[in-house]
C-alpha cells in the first residue's frame, strides 16, 4: 500500500493506540520531513511519504520490514545511512575508511575491495584486496554468513526437521547470528575454496587469520561484530534478545560478549527483560551497533567521510524538531516530539527525518469501527489540522455487505 504524503512540505498521521484497537490508550502523530543538503546547510524539499505502515497494511512482505517509521514506542533515535564507499580523486583503491560523526557519536569502517581465502598447506591467508571504486555499505559485505558444513546435534536433529518442514526454521548451528547474509565465518578448519572476506570491518577489532576459523559453533559471540551502517534485520542478535529469542548457542551476556564490553547492550540483559518488561521496546530500534543515539539530536553537527563520489565530506547540522499539536475533542495540546529515524543518503546529499508524539492518554474512550466520527488532529507547525479518518463502521460495513447482496439477488 502506497500514499501520497499529506501536505507539500511534510507527510503526516495522527491515529489511535493501534495496539489496543478496543480500548486504545493514547493517540499519536508521526511526521516525516525531507530535506537535501545544500554546502552545509538542510533545505526542506519535495517530501517521501511515510514508509512501511505495520499497523494497516496487511500486504507488507515481509510482514515487519526494517525500516518502518511506523514503531510508535521507540525509546531513542536510530541513525541509519545508506549508500556506499567511493574512492578518493576517482582512482580505483584496495582500501580506505568511511566514518560518521553525528554529534558526540562518531563510527568508522574500514572498507577493502574483494579477497579471498587462500589455503597453503591447510592454513588459511588472506589474498590482498581488489581495488575498487565503490563498495556498497551493507551487511551483505559485513562480516558473517554460514558455514554449512557444521553438523546438527543428534539430539535436536527431529526437530530441526521438522521446523525446516514447515517452513519456519530461521537458524542453523553454522550460521552467524549477528549477520547471517555476511561474508568469511568459518567453523570448521577444513579448506573451502571460493571463501570470500568480508569488506567492511571494524578498524578496532579486524578479522585476521589466526581468528578467522572459530573450530567450534558455539564460540561465534569471539567473532569480530558485523559493522555497518545499515539497517538491522529484526531475527539478528542481539537485537532478537528483546523479543525472548536467543542463538542456537546462548553465549553468557556479561563482559565477555563484546556487545555488553563496548555498552551496545547491558549485562545480564535476559535477567532484567524478566523483571523489566518495558525494556523490550529495545528490540524496536533499528539502527546498527552504535548508532542508536539516546540524546537530542536537533541542531547536532553531522559529518560523513568518504560516502560521496565526488566531495569528500558531506556535512549538516540537524535541523530543530517540528512543533507537533494534537486535538482531541476540539482540546488541543503540543506534545514534545521524539526524533525516531534520520536516514542519510549521503551520495544523492539528502536525508529525512521521522518524529513521533503521543499523548499520555484519553479522556474518553474511542473505538474505531463503532464511533462513526472520531474528533481527532494534528497540526504540524500550526499548519491546517490534519483529520484523523475513521474507518467504516461495523454497522455500516453490515448495510453495504446487505445492500451488494440484494443487488445481486435482484440482478438474476
Amino acid at each position: 500500500m502506497t500514499r501520497a504524503p499529506a501536505r507539500p512540505q511534510y507527510d503526516a498521521v495522527v491515529g489511535l493506540d493501534p495496539r489496543s484497537p478496543l480500548e486504545p490508550a493514547f493517540a499519536f502523530a508521526l511526521v516525516k520531513l525531507t530535506y537535501e543538503i545544500k554546502g552545509t546547510t538542510a533545505a526542506l524539499t519535495q517530501p517521501e511519504a511515510l514508509l512501511f505502515d505495520l499497523w494497516s497494511d496487511q500486504d507488507l512482505q515481509p510482514r515487519f520490514p526494517p525500516g518502518s517509521d511506523y514503531w510508535l514506542d521507540k525509546p531513542s533515535s536510530d541513525v541509519v545511512i545508506r549508500g556506499s564507499a567511493f574512492s578518493p580523486a576517482g582512482r580505483p583503491t584496495p582500501s580506505l575508511f568511511v566514518s560518521a560523526q553525528i554529534g558526540r557519536t562518531t563510527k568508522r569502517i574500514a572498507v577493502f575491495g574483494k579477497r579471498q581465502v587462500e589455503w597453503s598447506r591447510g592454513r588459511p591467508n588472506f589474498s590482498r584486496p581488489e581495488p575498487f571504486m565503490e563498495m556498497p555499505l551493507l551487511y551483505q559485505n559485513a562480516y558473517g554468513g554460514i558455514d554449512s558444513r557444521v553438523s546438527i546435534p543428534a539430539h535436536l536433529k527431529d526437530d530441526y526437521m521438522r521446523t525446516v518442514a514447515l517452513g519456519l526454521q530461521f537458524d542453523h548451528p553454522g550460521l552467524y547470528p549477528r549477520n547471517p547474509a555476511g561474508k568469511g565465518y568459518l567453523v570448521l578448519p577444513d579448506p573451502v575454496d571460493g571463501v570470500e572476506l568480508p569488506n567492511l570491518e571494524d578498524p578496532a577489532d579486524l578479522l585476521t587469520a589466526e581468528r578467522l576459523i572459530t573450530r567450534k559453533p558455539e564460540l561465534w559471540y569471539r567473532q569480530p561484530l558485523p559493522w555497518c551502517f545499515e539497517w538491522t534485520v529484526g531475527l539478528t542478535f542481539p537485537r532478537y534478545l528483546f523479543m525472548g529469542l536467543d542463538a542456537w548457542f546462548p553465549p553468557l551476556d556479561d563482559l565477555a560478549l563484546p556487545e555488553v564490553q563496548r555498552g551496545f547492550i547491558a549485562a545480564g540483559l535476559r535477567r532484567e527483560l524478566e523483571k523489566d518488561h518495558d525494556l523490550a521496546a529495545g528490540y524496536l530500534q533499528e539502527a546498527s551497533l552504535g548508532m542508536v543515539v539516546g540524546t537530542p539530536l536537533g541542531g547536532q553537527p553531522v559529518t560523513l567521510r568518504g560516502m560521496h563520489p565526488e566531495e569528500p565530506t558531506v556535512s549538516f547540522t540537524v535541523p530543530p524538531a517540528p512543533s507537533i499539536e494534537i486535538e482531541v475533542e476540539g482540546e488541543r495540546a503540543a506534545l514534545p516530539p521524539l526524533l525516531t529515524n534520520l536516514v542519510i543518503f549521503p551520495a544523492e546529499k539528502r536525508f529525512t527525518v521521522v518524529y513521533r508524539a503521543k499523548t499520555k492518554g484519553l479522556r474518553r474512550v474511542f473505538i474505531p469501527g463503532i464511533h462513526k466520527n472520531i474528533p481527532l488532529a494534528v497540526r504540524i507547525n500550526r499548519d491546517a489540522p490534519i483529520r484523523y479518518q475513521s474507518p467504516p463502521t461495523i454497522r455500516d460495513r453490515l448495510l453495504a455487505a446487505g445492500s451488494a447482496s440484494q443487488g445481486e439477488a435482484g440482478s438474476h
